[in-house]
This record gives C-alpha cells, structure tokens and sequence, in this order.
C-alpha cells in the first residue's frame, strides 16, 4: 500500500539587526533655547528602536498573513514490481501511480493560529508603546537635570558677582584707610572660592547637555541651552489619585493583550491536540496486463493514543494563569516606587516653600543691612562674610530642595504617563 507523509513546515524566525542607524545623523538646530516638547521630539526620532518597532510590526503582518494560508497540497509518483526477479523481473510487473495528497486541518486550527498571530501583532504595538514611555522617561530626566543645572551656574554666577562688589567695596575702604589690608585678601580669596564653583557649576551643566544630546544622536554635544518651568506647584495631587492613574499606564494596561495572547496560544494547543487527516488520490498505471489504469483513493488519520499534546497545553495553561501573577508583581512594583517618589516630592516641596518664604528673605535683608553697616564702619568684613556665607547657604539649600522636587515630579509623570493605545 502507498504510504503518504505529512509536510513538516519549517518557519525560520529571524531577528531584526540590531546595528540600524539613527533616522536623522545630522546636527539639529539648536540655536533657540530648546523646550521639552522639541528634545523630546528630537529623541523619538532619531532613537533606532523606534526603526525597529517599525520593522517588528511589519513582520507581526507577515506572521498573520502566513498563519492564515492553508497546508500546500503534495504531489507524489511510486514506481511499484521492477527489476526483481521472477514475475517482476524487468519491468513485466511495473505499476506506477501518480496522484495528489492533501492535508485537512480540524478543530479550526487555521482560525484559532490566525487570531493568535493577530493579538502577538497588538504586543508588537505594546512594545513600542513601552520604548516611547522609557525615551519620554529618559528625556524627561535629562531635560530637568539641564535645566537644574543652568540654575546652578546662575546661582554661582550670583554668586560671585556679589563676591566681586563686596571686593570692590572693600578696596574702597582700604584705600581710604577704613580697614586693614588682610580684609581685601579675605574679599579676593572669597572670589577665587566662587570662581572655583562656576567652573564646576559649568562643567556639571556640560555634564548635563552631553546626556540629553545623546538621546538625541549627537556627540560630541553641541553649545545649547533648555526653557522651561521648574517652579514649585501651588497644590499636589494625593497620592491616591496618583495611583489610580497607574491603571491606565503602558507597563499595566499591556496585560490585557498578553492575556488574550496567551489564551489564544491555549486554544491553538487545544486544537493541535485534535489530528488532521490526509486524503490521497490518483491513478494507477499496470504494466503487466497490457497498460491498463486504475483510480487509486486513501486516508490517514493519525490515532492519538500516547500524544494527545497534553503537556503543551499544560504549560501554555500555566502560563494563562501566570499573567496575573506578572501584572500584580508589575503593579507593586510601580506603587513602591510612586510611593518612594511622592514622599520626596512632599518632603522637597514643603522645604522648599518654607526657605523661599522665610529664610531667603531674612537672609538677604541682613546681608544688605550688615553690607551698609559695614560702609558705616559697624561691621568687619567678616560680619558681611558671614551675612553672604549665610545667603549663600539659605539658596544652596532652596535650589537642593528644588533639585529633589524636580527629580521626584519627573519620576512621577514617567510612572503615571497614560498609555496611548486605546
């Protein structure tokens, strides 16, 4: 009897090559200041994994397209009673048959493989959804840190410009013999302390660009400066109502897909556990009786005693059941975090506000009174070094507080940034 095998399909996945060049190499123009909206627009460009997203999704397509065709029919021929001996010796006993063989699919395995291939295209989407949540993090993080940075550097510069006219101020006195000369060398020494803070404010905002124009594809980083508000807001939200919003988030709501994703990876197990049939059919050629012809016809189906496709459905059940497992251990994950940023926030916030509303204003009024005082002849120069060193602390202190603030409000809209997929 004709003995047909079944065609093994072989699908060779291939993986998108990782060395893509950015989409954009060239310089951008930054000769305006640049505000949050443009850097982060400038990163989603030219950010490779954006063309690679692009490129997963056009193969998600392919695996849909591909799962939905039918299995291809086979054609076969076998040459039977030749070149033995005796009655089939030569080609006296030849039967040839020639026919065509097809494989029926049961249990709906073509639909249940295209559906599944279907929600795999829409944690494609997820994918990419999630690159656009970790580049706006990114540059978020890296816009602020700019931003805190040219504050430093104004600070410093305040600094040492108040540095400079208490110098000048001095050597007015001294010149006119209304104090030592070791003050004037005090006043000088305070300006190379404050120089020295300006060079390191400059380096760490340098610091600062160079990480934010490497989102964007550029080294080394060009001259630019940032816009922007880093002011305190006048109210916060609760913390409850922060966590609610972690529902609709990218790294939660992507769960909903992975469950239908894995149940329809439960149902094509199921199916598969079901056997196919082939049907055969053609004509036989007898040599021996003059040439004459027969139609030929057959069916295999397979018969599942041992393989029943048992354990693959046991795990993809398993794996149904560990979604949730993944979303609540998802879910902690991202409430410990807010939680941790959201104390910052409260902390920074409320410092801030009592420094800006009570010790920068008393600290400046007895800078200006002990700066007149001292003209007067009321004070040393170390009095109004010390009423500077004083100032000079309260906005080290504010600008720390501003600095916590901002890094806490940006890791709260990156851990609730809504998802864009409906």
């Amino acid at each position: 009897m004709h003995t047909f095998k079944y065609l093994s399909y072989i699908v060779i996945l291939t993986n998108i090559p990782l060395g893509l060049a950015y989409g954009d190499s060239s310089p951008p123009d930054l000769e305006e200041p640049v505000i949050y909206s443009t850097a982060l627009k400038l990163a989603i460009e030219r950010d490779p994994r954006m063309g690679l997203a692009e490129l997963a999704s056009e193969a998600a397509e392919g695996r849909i397209d591909q799962a939905n065709l039918r299995p291809n029919p086979v054609v076969g021929a076998e040459v039977e009673n030749f070149l033995g001996t005796g009655p089939v010796s030569g080609i006296h006993g030849l039967e040839v048959t020639i026919g065509i063989s097809q494989v029926y699919e049961t249990a709906g395995k073509r639909e249940k493989r295209t559906t599944l291939a279907r929600v795999e295209r829409e944690q494609v989407e997820w994918q990419r959804e999630l690159i656009l949540a970790e580049i706006e993090t990114d540059v978020r993080k890296a816009f602020v840190s700019v931003l805190l940075a040219q504050e430093l550097v104004s600070l410093r510069e305040q600094q040492l410009a108040l540095a400079e006219r208490s110098a000048s101020e001095t050597a007015r006195l001294v010149e006119a013999a209304r104090s030592p000369q070791v003050e004037l060398a005090r006043a000088s020494l305070a300006i190379s302390q404050q120089r020295i803070s300006v060079d390191r404010a400059n380096r760490q905002l340098a610091s600062a660009q160079s990480a934010l124009a490497s989102l964007w594809g550029v080294a080394p980083s060009p001259e630019f400066t940032v816009a922007g508000d880093i002011g305190l807001d006048q109210t916060l939200p609760s913390l409850q109502d922060l966590i609610s919003k972690l529902q609709g988030t990218a790294p939660i709501a992507q769960f909903e897909a992975i469950t239908r994703s894995r149940e329809a990876a439960l149902e094509v197990e199921r199916a598969l556990a079901k056997p196919d049939f082939e049907v055969f059919g053609g004509g036989r050629y007898f040599n021996e009786n003059s040439g004459d012809v027969g139609f030929v016809f057959g069916i295999e189906i397979p018969w599942p005693i041992f393989d029943k496709n048992q354990g693959n459905i046991r795990t993809a059940r398993a794996q149904v059941l560990a979604v949730q497992n993944q979303q609540e251990a998802t879910s902690r994950n991202l409430f410990v975090r807010l939680s941790r940023a959201y104390q910052q926030l409260t902390s920074a916030h409320a410092e801030a506000n009592a420094i800006e509303s009570d010790l920068i204003v008393a600290a400046e009024q007895t800078l200006t009174d002990t700066e007149v005082g001292y003209q007067r002849g009321q004070f040393t120069l170390l009095a109004v070094l010390e009423s500077r060193q004083t100032l000079f602390d309260v906005r080290e202190a504010y600008l720390d507080a501003i600095i916590r603030y901002a890094e806490a409000k940006a890791e709260i809209e990156a851990l609730t940034r809504p998802a864009t997929i409906n």
